[in-house]
């Protein structure tokens, strides 16, 4: 097949749709296919190697000018000058653009693609791939709908949409703009001939809420690639099964922010360290973090600071692949109590990939994924005491903990292997171009 594929960029941001977009797309290049990877309004960002192309189309500051001021759009040539990788780099370093209750009328704005206000980047965009002669365009979230139509009039290929976290996205929008947003996506919806989920539970809920059969929706999971991890499971040594009275690592591995839950994994940590039979207990966590977010951070450390048990924290900042792994192997317990529905749960499975056994919350993916992996325990919520009565559950019995981590170390890579993902999306992609 030849497969034009979006990726949304998040600027410097490390994105979990950036990671999984590109890591489809170069398992779908190794499998024969003819893959191009185009980022969209602003760059993408992976901690693998990229195989997305260098400029940026539909860029975030020509459509946010021509959203604000449609003359913009009938100045020749100015969206190729805003869109170079420069400026958007530039722009990038301060913006807050993934804040959903700034963006409203922006994503109103690219909904009505090419009868809004955005009509010259649209066109611009549609115009750029005219020749490309795909099978199958990718779209790679919903909200990008109102550039399903002008794309299969331009191509004259099906169009398949990603679903990848849209509904928490709408759900922070002014209540206004949601309203609107989601009209024009259930107007729009017609345009595309697919629509793929990367979890079972996300899929369901985003073709409700948009009224797509089912026949037009598929399944496909997410994958990680092998390529680094250790090729063995954790051992446990003896005496610390018999003793457990070596200090425990509990590890947090995502984005730093008030909606991943470092907060509530502190409190948790510090319920659990008040037990009589806890081990010594530390706290480490990685992973990208926003300039806004150092006063968060800030809190964490007073949280640690100010509680009477021995238990430390570290922040080791944003790790590369290698540092990423080497993290996630050295750490004993991964949790991640996120506040929302996680739609996709990619560091789940990396943790798991490295043979650590993690702990989530029983909500969004976490219950299909660690049912098909088994390589954790879901806590009852996110809240603290939940949380820390889950973690007990590894963090006191180290016979558990590493049963656990090696069956999820085993089953991960047998259920969210890449070529399982792109499997899932060869056969998505036949179904919208059979249609």
């Amino acid at each position: 097949m030849r497969i034009l594929s979006f990726t949304a960029g998040a600027g410097e941001m490390l994105c979990g749709s950036c990671i999984r977009d590109n890591a489809l797309a170069r398992s779908l290049a190794g499998r024969g296919h003819d893959v191009r990877l185009v980022p969209l309004y602003q760059r993408s960002r992976t901690d693998e190697t990229s195989v997305s192309e260098n400029r940026v189309r539909f860029g975030g500051i020509s459509v946010y000018l021509q959203h604000a001021a449609p003359l913009f759009g009938a100045v020749p040539g100015l969206d190729r000058i805003l869109d170079s990788p420069a400026l958007l780099g530039l722009v990038e370093r301060f913006s807050s653009s993934t804040d959903p209750t700034r963006l409203g009328p922006l994503t109103v704005t690219t909904l009505e693609g090419d009868r809004g206000p955005a009509r010259r980047a649209v066109e611009a965009l549609a115009e750029s791939v005219r020749d490309a002669g795909p099978d199958v365009v990718v779209l790679p979230n919903s909200l990008l709908l109102g550039l399903a139509g002008p794309l299969a009039a331009a191509t004259g290929a099906p169009v398949v949409v990603t679903f990848s976290g849209e509904d928490l996205f709408l759900a922070r929008l002014p209540s206004g703009d949601r309203d609107r947003a989601l009209g024009l996506m259930r107007e729009a919806a017609g345009a595309a001939h697919h629509f793929v989920g990367v979890t079972e539970h996300h899929a369901r809920g985003m073709a409700d809420t948009l009224g797509i059969p089912d026949e037009r929706v598929s399944f496909v999971r997410l994958g990680v690639d092998p390529e680094g991890y250790p090729l063995n499971p954790k051992s446990t040594p003896a005496a610390e099964a018999a003793t457990g009275a070596r200090e425990v690592t509990i590890g947090f591995f995502s984005r730093i922010a008030p909606e991943k839950g470092l907060d509530r994994l502190a409190r948790a940590a510090l319920q659990l360290a008040g037990q009589p039979e806890a081990p010594p207990l530390r706290v480490r966590a990685a992973g990208w973090m926003s300039r806004s977010g150092k006063g968060y951070l800030e809190e964490i450390r007073r949280l640690f600071a100010a509680d009477p048990s021995p238990v430390s924290f570290e922040y080791l900042g944003e790790p590369d692949h290698a540092e990423k792994i080497r993290f996630l192997r050295e750490t004993d317990v991964i949790g991640i109590p996120a506040t929302f529905p996680e739609p996709k749960g990619i560091p789940a499975i990396e943790a798991m990939m490295a043979g650590t056994p993690v702990v989530v919350p029983q909500q969004g993916a976490y219950p299909a994924l660690l049912d098909r992996a088994e390589g954790g325990v879901l806590a009852k919520s996110s809240e603290p005491a939940d949380f820390a009565a889950a973690l007990s559950q590894l963090v006191l019995h180290p016979e558990r903990r590493a049963s656990v981590g090696e069956r999820g170390f085993r089953r991960v890579r047998e259920e969210h292997s890449l070529d399982r993902m792109a499997e899932d999306a060869e056969a998505a992609f036949a179904r919208a171009i059979a249609a």
